[in-house]
């Protein structure tokens, strides 16, 4: 399971309701995880042992063979970071002791290793920063690439630490994996798998379902794309650097607002979205797995966004190669997992997965895109209302856009209307030959 208080949480249910007392084994049990779960599955004197994602990576997989293997949630296969540092401190902390490759691929010299691994031992004492220790640290870490970006303008550079978590080895062993998620297919573990010659099939564990039977009311944010930019944007068509009462975001929760009053709710929502709700409604994480105690609650507001960084993407040319995935697959994936997977989370917090509760729920999601999509897995009692849709906030060109588009205009009227040879109008309005030919090639000009 994902967490240790999911998994304290099922055990006792378990307890109560079937009559068996799992062998719970995390890091609130025991300060040996990996030996203690390893001795129970070699042992095979327990029915059932409880363990977190991160516990089955680690252990050696075959002692999974003869074990039935049932995995809540989707794990996290992408396990990529970075760290930013200007030319002083990359100099002054890892700088000396790296070789960087004209691809970027970064390397302890020979010399340096026996100082790096002392230094990581010594972490308590050492004056490096925890970026750097960071760093050093994934350097002596097996399948592990770090890489080194150029400096930039600003003087700083981006030291990136790409690697993934493999639960693969761990599914080979298992007499059967079943994976208790709305979607396995689209995630970047379901991607992996299938690139690696894995099928799917339903688990014997799948529930039907019909629906959750009960009224359920999506409302949309934006007509159009959701993102950080759009949300953040202004009247006066600039986004704004930080948040305040006159973006388009803003303005669509004072709405909600308005249209909520003092029912209790909760919201998901990124650092950046600074609103301050309202005492009856509760922010919690984004990734809200495992997240239980809110079944009372019949209200959810969803802001996550599954945009990647450009720095972000800057790891998946490497992070498609470890996994044997193409870079336009892993980008598709973790944009699934952090916009349509991580909403469908969030909403199933509420009183949606209490089937004892007949009370309809409303939920205020970040598009129509993704009304439509929770429409398609919440049954067929949910519906959308747009009432309180917004069309995105247009952005205001930039000087040179509007420039551009000006000179487009005034070649395709000479071309078009006054007849004006496509060599003429180029060397008139000084604009290379082949832009003049695209911005003109389906027009005819006038008898």
């Amino acid at each position: 399971m994902p967490t240790n208080a999911l998994i304290k949480e099922l055990a006792l249910d378990i307890k109560l309701k079937a009559g068996i007392s799992p062998t719970v084994i995390t890091s609130d049990t025991t300060s040996h995880v990996t030996v203690s779960v390893e001795r129970a599955l070699a042992a095979r004197s327990q029915p059932l042992v409880m363990l977190t994602h991160e516990a089955l990576r680690r252990i050696d997989a075959r002692l999974l063979a003869g074990w039935e293997l049932v995995v809540d949630e989707v794990p996290s296969v992408s396990d990529c970071k970075s760290h930013q540092f200007d030319c002083i401190s990359y100099l002054g902390s890892i700088g000396n002791y790296l070789t960087v490759s004209p691809e970027k691929k970064a390397e302890i010299k020979p010399e340096s290793i026996a100082l790096v691994e002392n230094m990581i031992k010594a972490k308590d004492s050492s004056a490096l920063s925890e970026s750097a220790l960071d760093v050093l640290k994934a350097m002596l870490t097996p399948k592990c690439s770090v890489e080194v970006e150029a400096q930039n303008t600003k003087g700083k550079r981006l030291v990136r630490i790409v690697r993934y978590k493999d639960f693969l080895p761990a599914f080979s062993y298992a007499n059967s994996v079943h994976i208790l998620a709305n979607n396995v297919r689209d995630t970047l573990l379901g991607i992996h798998a299938k690139y690696q010659g894995w099928g799917f099939e339903p688990s014997l564990f799948t529930p039907e379902f019909d629906g959750y039977g009960k009224r359920v009311e999506l409302h949309p944010f934006l007509t159009g794309k959701y993102s950080k930019t759009q949300s953040m944007m202004q009247r006066n068509g600039k986004p704004a650097d930080t948040w305040d009462d006159g973006v388009q975001l803003a303005d669509w929760l004072r709405c909600i607002t308005a249209m909520v009053g003092d029912e209790k709710g909760l919201a998901f929502a990124h650092q950046w979205m600074n609103h301050n709700f309202n005492d009856n409604i509760t922010k919690l994480p984004i990734d809200s797995r495992g997240i239980n105690g809110y079944q009372d609650r019949h209200i959810a507001i969803c802001l996550q966004h599954g945009n990647v960084s450009p720095d972000d993407g800057l790891s998946f040319h490497t992070l498609g190669e470890m996994l044997g995935v193409p870079v336009a697959e892993v980008r598709k994936a973790i944009e699934f997992e952090r916009f349509y997977e991580s909403t469908l989370q969030a909403v199933a917090r509420t009183s949606l997965r209490d089937r004892s509760s007949t009370e309809p729920v409303t939920l205020f999601v970040q598009s129509m895109d993704m009304a439509v999509y929770l429409q398609s897995k919440l049954g067929r009692l949910a519906t959308i209302n747009t009432e309180l849709s917004m069309t995105p906030w247009e952005k205001e060109q930039s000087e040179k856009k509007k420039d551009k588009a000006l000179l487009q205009a005034e070649v395709i009227m000479m071309f078009q209307i006054e007849g004006v040879d496509r060599q003429a109008i180029a060397e008139r309005l000084n604009v290379p030959y082949h832009q003049v030919r695209r911005w003109t090639a389906r027009l005819k000009k006038v008898a």
